[in-house]
């Protein structure tokens, strides 16, 4: 018997799916104690019921008020939490009172508690209503201990349910807060810059993405990694200018115990761990001659050799490179390898300044108002003010002002007061031509003016030509001719 309750909880504990833990408890209860009908429920924190599995009971069964003595029972374990095992349930002194049991008649009776670190979270419950004392105490103990298993089995399948479900909510979350749709704004060169990042997404092409300090350009290369089928693989973020050259070439590459004074044990390296997945490397030209030379093996042949090692490692990668300076300068004056240049712009992804994109800063503030929790309105002035600055930090400047006027405005609208004195420093004599509208209003005229310069753009690469240009645009042409009138456009302008 020992034996076989040892398989028997071995083959439970292994099973991942708490429906089927239950049932496997249930059936292997009915064969060794010779129960008639079985019955397991599990409670949540709060004490509601999240589980319930039977065998040879139906939900009808259940639901009948001839059930309720089994419910008896059941309630009566639950709030004592010590097990009972009746020959007779009829005649035993704790349910003589109850009105069900008397009709029911139900004979033998098992019902248990499941405990885990003496918290109850279910109870098992087993009967026989043809067979009097059919539970001896020998079954009654091996039921006992049986329950512990089931206890054990039941909150592992309950945890791993729980930590799945967070898995994928997050990794919901991952590919929502980083999907294509997430990158704010309608400015016709952010829209033909997101065309070309969701053509490449699944490309194992390396890339190159060029822009200021502050325009996204982390964000386009997770928008890239988690729109692939690389998503599930790691994806390293790592800025080449933070860190000192040989600590970055053991970040990337990994060492060998007694490579240099410090390396006590191995390493792994970067590239090893993030293999299938993707490196982002920020700041790419602040990398040294050598580093580069190791990098554009990696590139030509996906090997590498970590510091102080002979051996020979294989990565399978994608290099998504980022630079806020001009590489083909640098390669001109012999700071940048040249041969590594090409390797990496495979595809080059240029982003706008903020300063560029100016249509787009009413729907990043209202988007940054929600993300800071802020539901209050913005003062006119304030806003025509947030609407007239430059931005050389780009985003991220926008974004932090944003959240420093959120958080001092507390309760209230956000006035002057609480944008950042630079902003008046920086005021300029022309206005915006956003300039005295809400912001909802600001978001409105945005989005037209954005649809408008988008329509010309395609209308004048196509030299006027309405079929080539919504084709070009992906739009449906009876679209394209509607937003057309809408704005007054004519192709005969770009004839």
């Amino acid at each position: 018997m020992q034996d076989h309750l040892l398989e028997i909880s071995k083959n439970i504990l292994a099973e991942s799916d708490v429906d089927l833990v239950l049932t496997l408890a249930i059936d292997h209860m009915l064969e060794l104690t010779g129960a008639e009908r079985g019955l397991i429920i599990l409670f949540d924190d709060k004490g509601n019921e999240i589980f319930q599995t039977a065998r040879r009971l139906s939900k009808k069964d259940i639901e009948h008020p001839k059930f309720q003595v089994s419910f008896t029972i059941i309630h009566h374990v639950r709030s004592t939490g010590q097990p009972l095992c009746l020959q007779n349930a009829f005649e035993d002194s704790t349910l003589q009172k109850s009105e069900s049991a008397a009709r029911l008649k139900i004979l033998s009776v098992i019902c248990l508690p499941l405990l885990l670190h003496e918290k109850l979270f279910g109870v098992l419950y087993l009967d026989n209503r043809t067979v009097e004392g059919i539970f001896e105490k020998s079954a009654c103990d091996f039921a006992t201990r049986f329950a512990d298993f089931v206890s054990l089995a039941a909150f592992n399948s309950l945890e791993r349910k729980k930590l799945t479900n967070r898995l994928e909510s997050l990794e919901q979350e991952l590919r929502i807060k980083y999907d294509f749709t997430a990158i704010i704004g309608h400015h016709p060169q952010l829209v033909k810059t997101l065309k070309i990042i969701s053509q490449i997404a699944e490309a194992d092409a390396t890339v190159l993405i060029y822009g200021e300090s502050g325009t996204g350009k982390e964000l386009v290369a997770r928008a890239l990694h988690f729109n692939s089928s690389r998503r599930d693989k790691p994806f390293v973020p790592i800025n080449c200018s933070a860190f000192q050259e040989n600590l970055i070439e053991s970040e990337l590459f990994g060492h060998s115990k007694g490579a240099f004074t410090g390396a006590y044990r191995d390493k792994i390296g970067w590239f090893q761990k993030a293999d299938g997945g993707t490196i982002f490397l920020d700041e790419i030209s602040e990398m040294s001659p050598a580093l580069q030379a190791k990098l554009l093996r990696v590139l030509q042949s996906g090997e590498f050799s970590p510091v102080g090692s002979a051996k020979i490692l294989k990565s399978f990668v994608r290099i998504v490179a980022a630079t806020n300076r001009d590489l083909p300068t640098l390669v001109q004056h012999g700071s940048f390898r040249e041969d590594l240049y090409y390797r990496l712009n495979v595809i080059d992804i240029p982003l706008p300044q903020l300063r560029e994109r100016k249509s787009d800063i009413p729907l990043l503030i209202d988007h940054f108002l929600d993300k800071f929790g802020h539901h209050h309105s913005i003062r006119q002035k304030a806003l025509d003010m947030l609407l007239q600055y430059d931005y050389p930090g780009n985003i991220r400047e926008l974004e932090n002002i944003i959240e420093r006027a959120a958080i001092l405005a507390r309760e209230k609208s956000i006035d002057m007061e609480h944008l950042p004195p630079m902003l008046t420093l920086h005021e300029k004599s022309s206005v915006s031509h956003h300039a005295g509208k809400t912001l909802t209003q600001a978001k409105r005229s945005a989005a037209q003016n954005a649809e408008k310069e988008y329509i010309i753009d395609y209308l004048r690469a196509s030299h006027g030509h309405i079929t080539n240009a919504a084709k070009m645009a992906g739009v449906d042409v009876s679209d394209f001719h509607k937003a057309m009138k809408r704005h007054k456009i004519y192709p005969g302008e770009f004839k």
